[in-house]
């Protein structure tokens, strides 16, 4: 097929037609820490893989296979990747625990939504469920297949400093954050914010960022603790 020809089909095809025929999706968000300045958030979806960078594909990266639920994370300055697998979540809610959203605005299918934790509003996120609906699937697994990790971080963390809040969007019910569809923007309890900058459905495939590179030094987290998958 030229060029031209592909990207003609790539621009007529939806989203979900896109991926599959050979295109990728790039979302953008200017993203913003509490206290420290906005930097930029990609990430690069296609049926396989998920990536999430800073915006540059030279950037050190998180690499998420979507079809053996196997995260990467690569370091180019050390050359070492890490690897996340998914394992048993051995975590209870506390015996306090009530998880809500309450819709605050409806326009269509785009919602604007609070949160809330034990009476805390934990996120006030704009979202809809038309909008790139396979990144936002994307987005979630990437999140489920992270909680057995995210929930040995919580329980090494001390008790006074361990948060509801990440209990539940990093453990117990990330679900939630993509109930509404993929976000528009959001703000979080702990000051973190997010806007979206742009997207595009209709990106050629490029493969080679999408690669592990075989010369750094895999670090498999889950078998240095002895857990089995």
């Amino acid at each position: 097929m030229k060029l031209k020809g592909f990207i003609v089909l790539c621009l007529l095809l939806a989203t979900r037609y896109a991926l599959a025929a050979g295109c990728m999706t790039e979302v953008t968000y200017m993203d913003q820490e509490a206290e420290g300045g906005g930097y930029v958030t990609r990430y690069l979806v296609t049926p396989r893989f998920l990536r999430m960078d800073y915006g540059r594909d030279r950037d050190d990266y998180v690499l998420y296979d979507r079809s053996e639920k196997r995260v990467y994370s690569i370091n180019n300055g050390q050359r070492e990747v890490l690897v996340f697998e998914p394992g048993p979540l051995h975590l209870d809610p506390p015996k306090e625990w009530n998880i809500k959203e309450d819709v605050l605005d409806e326009r269509n299918a785009e919602k604007r939504v609070d949160i809330i934790v034990n009476g805390t509003v934990c996120s006030r996120l704009t979202a809809s469920v038309r909008f790139l609906p396979e990144v936002a699937q994307a987005l979630m697994e990437f999140q489920e297949t992270m909680a057995a990790t995210q929930a040995a971080t919580y329980l090494a963390t001390p008790p006074e400093e361990r948060d509801p809040c990440d209990l539940a969007r990093l453990v117990l019910e990330p679900q939630r954050w993509f109930k509404y569809g993929l976000s528009l923007d959001e703000l979080d309890n702990n000051g973190f914010s997010r806007r979206l900058l742009n997207y595009q459905t209709d990106i050629a495939l490029r493969p080679a960022i999408f690669d592990i590179p075989a010369a750094y030094r895999q670090i498999n987290l889950q078998q240095m603790r002895g857990e089995a998958r």
